[in-house]
C-alpha cells in the first residue's frame, strides 16, 4: 500500500472493518493482516533527496483525513494500532506521502525492496509465534 492516509485507511478497513458496514465486519475483516507497504523508514528525509525520490506533499484533504483517523479509537494513544498512529503522525509532521512505485527507483527496484520487507515480516512473524508457544 501507499504511504498516505488513504493507504492506511484501506489497511484499517481490512483489519478492523468499516464504520459504515459495522454490521458486516465480523464476516469481512482480516485481523491477521499486516502492513507490507511503504513506511516512514523507507523514506529519505533529506530535502534535496525528496524531489529525486518522488515524495509528494500532503494535500489539505490528505491532512484532514489523517487528523480524523487519529481521532478514531483504533488510532488512539492507547489503541491497538500504535505503529499506524506513529506513521500517520510522521506523515503529518513531514507533510509527505509516497506511492509504492517510488521503491522502483531504488537500487534493486521494487522487487528487492519487497523481498527485504517480506523477509523482515516473516522474521517478525516467526518471533511472534515463538512468544505464543
Amino acid at each position: 500500500m501507499d504511504f498516505d492516509p488513504y493507504g492506511i485507511a484501506i489497511l484499517s478497513t481490512y483489519k478492523h472493518g468499516s464504520i459504515s458496514l459495522a454490521h458486516e465486519n465480523a464476516h469481512l475483516t482480516v485481523p491477521s493482516i499486516r502492513w507490507l507497504g511503504v513506511q516512514s523508514q523507507d523514506l529519505c528525509t533529506d530535502n534535496e533527496a525528496e524531489e529525486q525520490q518522488g515524495l509528494l506533499k500532503l494535500t489539505a484533504r490528505d491532512r484532514r483525513i489523517a487528523v480524523k483517523m487519529l481521532e478514531r479509537p483504533t488510532f488512539a494513544e492507547d489503541g491497538p494500532e500504535q505503529t499506524w498512529r506513529r506513521e500517520l503522525q510522521v506523515m503529518l509532521m513531514l507533510n509527505v506521502k509516497a506511492e509504492i512505485q517510488l521503491m522502483s527507483e531504488r537500487a534493486g527496484g521494487l522487487e528487492r525492496w519487497l523481498e527485504k520487507r517480506l523477509l523482515a515480516e516473516v522474521s517478525v512473524g516467526s518471533i511472534a509465534e515463538m512468544d505464543t508457544t
